[in-house]
């Protein structure tokens, strides 16, 4: 989060990433709510120690997944303003050589063409992820009201929600993969977070896995995700590594250039006065 606010863009991240990633959360959050909502009714009759502790599944589950939803937002908040619109040819410009003239605006240019699909792609992504949180609530708050949060329809939907969140979480990291691998960079991914979440991802899986009344469904995903994202670190610290000694090269030949000239103007005091005397007369 803190990296794409600094860099006031979201460039780098595939939309992909955003939605399977949003939604598997989504789904993830509700699947624990419902498997444990006995542990929301015992609060009313427990110590506020005792709720707070049954509750810390819950809690880290939905503390987690709104940190997606906040990616989220920023990703569409900050979406980079030069890839949201294609170029355009710019038809008022008088027609001249082909090889003089300049086919496509600059971006940013008044005359915008229309959506880019990167663009259009983020926008069908806001939907989608809207959409899915709609239907978890909806179906959720109805069987819950009308069948019972007990019931085999609610354990069932609960357990489904938990294979959807699993299926995304299994293929959410393939298109960041495959794009930070195609571009090359990091981008707005922040390393220091990876470094954070990913050990912590094979904890938190831990930490649900132990809890009572739980089933596979609920840690499974968070397992698969956190193995994903190590594999997601190691690209990025490699490009990045890769990156550091690019600039430590082109810094060290820079240093070089900069001594040999000075070097050169230091061992010709004559050509230098000559030089100069030439430039005064013209």
């Amino acid at each position: 989060h803190l990296k794409i606010l600094k860099r006031r863009s979201s460039d780098g991240i595939s939309p992909y990433f955003i939605l399977l990633g949003t939604v598997g959360a989504g789904s993830n959050i509700t699947n624990i709510i419902l498997l444990q909502f006995i542990a929301l009714q015992c609060c009313t009759v427990q110590t506020y120690g005792a709720c707070v502790a049954s509750l810390l599944g819950i809690l880290q589950v939905v503390i987690q997944g709104s940190m997606f939803y906040i990616t989220f937002i920023l990703y569409m908040s900050f979406f980079p303003a030069q890839n949201k619109y294609e170029e355009v040819v710019d038809s008022a410009e008088p027609e001249t050589d082909s090889e003089s003239r300049p086919l496509l605006l600059p971006r940013g240019s008044s005359s915008r063409g229309p959506a880019s699909v990167e663009w259009q792609t983020a926008m069908w992504v806001a939907g989608a992820v809207v959409l899915h949180a709609g239907i978890c609530v909806f179906m959720s708050v109805l069987l819950v009201t009308v069948i019972g949060p007990y019931a085999a329809p609610t354990r069932t939907w609960a357990s489904l929600l938990g294979l959807f969140s699993l299926c995304l979480t299994c293929l959410q990291f393939f298109p960041q993969i495959i794009k930070t691998w195609r571009s090359g960079s990091v981008g707005a991914i922040s390393i220091p977070m990876m470094l954070m979440q990913t050990p912590g991802g094979f904890v938190f899986a831990y930490s649900i896995a132990i809890r009572p009344g739980v089933n596979w469904s609920s840690w499974i995903s968070t397992f698969v995700a956190a193995t994903l994202q190590c594999v997601l670190l190691v690209i990025c610290l490699s490009f990045e590594a890769q990156a550091k000694s690019q600039r430590a090269l082109e810094s060290t030949e820079a240093t070089a250039n900069d001594a040999a000239a000075d070097a050169a103007a230091s061992s010709s005091p004559a050509a230098a006065a000559e030089q100069a005397s030439e430039n005064t007369a013209t």
